[in-house]
């Protein structure tokens, strides 16, 4: 059994694909979202239609966001960066 999915499918209107996943988080690939799986950042659900995992749409929306980069200074006052 597949630590990262339950066995219960999970389809509603609050279910994404792995691609709307990326779009959500910025990034132009699945493998980022899949990455986040494997770590156990996110939980990825079967598909009964096939063999494409589903997303929580909250999940994904409830990630934090990554700092810009570079990182705004003031982020880093008095750690021997110049602001």
């Amino acid at each position: 059994m597949n630590s990262h999915s339950n066995k219960k499918s999970v389809v509603s209107t609050d279910t994404i694909s792995a691609s709307e996943a990326a779009h959500i988080l910025g990034f132009k690939q699945t493998h980022p979202v899949m990455k986040y799986v494997k770590k156990g950042y996110l939980k990825a659900y079967p598909n009964e239609r096939n063999n494409r995992k589903l997303f929580l749409k909250e999940e994904i929306l409830s990630l934090p966001r990554p700092l810009p980069i570079p990182p705004p200074s003031e982020k880093f006052k008095g750690h021997g960066r110049k602001a």
